[in-house]
């Protein structure tokens, strides 16, 4: 019942209650992925167009934006046009919130969200209902590829309230949607070495086909399941997680722990649904709803090079974001010729822009750094592949954090030490038994204050 009612009932019923077109956005997804480039870049120009003639009409920030760099529609001809405009900063789009909202806005259609504030204070956001359809469209098109049905039988491994006192009405309310969209969740704030054993058992028990959750819980799950040979009685399809960057090591580690595939995804509060990944190499860009840009510090067009993303959101009428910096950092990929899915490559997110360590030379560096020269020194097992985090406050200086339960042998802490000597002045290498998260729960790698001397 749970899973007849998950997949023939809540779509239908969501697009009714919420005014959204979630399954005919998804009809259109499944045909358009198969588009040539010349005609998925038509079909993106054109609503790059029309959603920036509905701002300079209707949203005050773009109306003077456009007065003041004495720019109009009729400037922006081409692709390379686009560049004209001015990007939008995480600052200025905290300084001009409001100003960022249409004037013609239908209140009764929109949904308010708020970004994470892990780079700084969290952003008030607003989505109109044809941006939730097409976010949710690309996230089921999404399961098509992973060979998934949206309704299957799935665990969250997420945060949950962890007061004591949780109001009735509350766990209620949470049964009923557990039920209605046939899931479990695991509350990822919890996993010790106490609570994981029975966290296994109840995905065991509950045998979900998908099982989606934060990076980190499933680091912890996975180093369970390896160093105490966990046995899993039943294997999933399919896991993705969400919330940090997923490194390579990582991702050997979850698919060796559960034997199954790990997929990965890309999005942003201001643009949900960026990137999604197939299983064949990258991630596939939902070009029908976002117009993405890769620039150097120099702003030219990066071209297959790392660079700063830039992102426009296509079907967000209520608060555009237009060329809009989010602060990651990332390349595109070659196009898999291989693949029946056409649309283009984005071939990894690397991290956050502040997200960087500073070496002895001054070079910057994002996680990948650590987690090549982890893979390089323990590559023949990946249980040696410790999570680590990066503490610096000062260029060339840095405390690099294990998480393990035991002190690091003599061996590890030799070799990782001689590495890392080669790029920093100072390094100090410690032992935790669990690394701190910030307070929405999410995990950062690097944890960098510099100040430059």
């Amino acid at each position: 019942m749970r899973a007849f009612i998950a997949k023939n009932i809540s779509l239908p019923v969501q697009d009714f209650i919420n005014d959204t077109h979630i399954l005919k956005s998804l009809e259109d997804l499944r045909i358009s992925q198969y588009w040539d480039l010349e005609k998925q870049q038509s079909y993106q120009f054109e609503k790059f167009l029309r959603l920036l003639d509905h701002s300079i009409k209707n949203v005050p920030y773009y109306k003077d934006l456009f007065l003041q760099n004495k720019l109009t529609l009729k400037d922006i001809r081409t692709y390379s046009d686009i560049n004209k405009i001015p990007i939008l900063t995480k600052k200025i789009a905290r300084e001009q919130n409001q100003r960022l909202v249409a004037n013609n806005i239908n209140w009764k259609k929109t949904q308010k969200g708020i970004t994470g504030g892990t780079t700084g204070p969290p952003l008030k956001l607003l989505h109109d209902n044809s941006d939730l359809s097409l976010t949710w469209a690309a996230y089921y098109r999404w399961f098509d590829w992973m060979g998934l049905k949206a309704g299957d039988r799935y665990v969250k491994v997420w945060g949950t309230p962890m007061v004591l006192n949780i109001p009735m009405s509350y766990r209620i309310k949470a049964r009923m949607k557990e039920f209605y969209y046939n899931r479990k969740i695991i509350n990822s704030f919890n996993l010790n070495e106490k609570t994981i054993p029975i966290a296994l058992k109840e995905i065991e028990s509950f045998k979900p086909v998908f099982i989606r959750g934060y990076l980190s819980a499933f680091i912890q799950l996975a180093e369970y399941i390896v160093e105490n040979n966990y046995k899993l009685s039943y294997v999933p399809k399919a896991m993705s997680s969400t919330t940090e960057t997923l490194y390579p090591p990582y991702k050997k580690l979850i698919e060796k722990a559960f034997n199954t595939r790990l997929y990965d995804q890309y999005g942003c509060g201001e643009c949900n649904s960026i990137a999604y990944d197939a299983g064949d190499g990258g991630l596939y860009i939902t070009s029908e709803h976002c117009f993405l840009e890769i620039i150097d510090d120099y702003g030219v067009e990066a071209g297959m090079n790392e660079g700063r993303l830039i992102i426009t959101n296509l079907d967000n009428y209520a608060m555009p974001f237009i060329r809009y910096e989010n602060g990651d950092s990332g390349k595109f990929g070659q196009t898999n010729l291989d693949s029946k899915i056409k649309l283009p490559i984005l071939k990894q997110v690397i991290g956050r822009s502040v997200d960087t360590i500073t070496l002895k030379d001054g070079s910057k560096v994002h996680g990948v750094f650590f987690t090549d020269i982890l893979n390089e020194l323990f590559n023949e097992n990946p249980t040696s592949i410790h999570r680590f985090q990066v503490f610096q406050v000062q260029p060339g200086k840095i405390e690099f954090r294990v998480e393990s339960k035991v002190d690091l042998d003599k061996n590890y802490y030799d070799k990782l030490y001689s590495a890392l000597s080669q790029y920093f002045l100072e390094i100090s290498i410690i032992c935790m038994p669990e690394l701190p998260k910030d307070k929405s729960g999410k995990f950062r790698y690097i944890l960098s204050n510099t100040k430059e001397v």
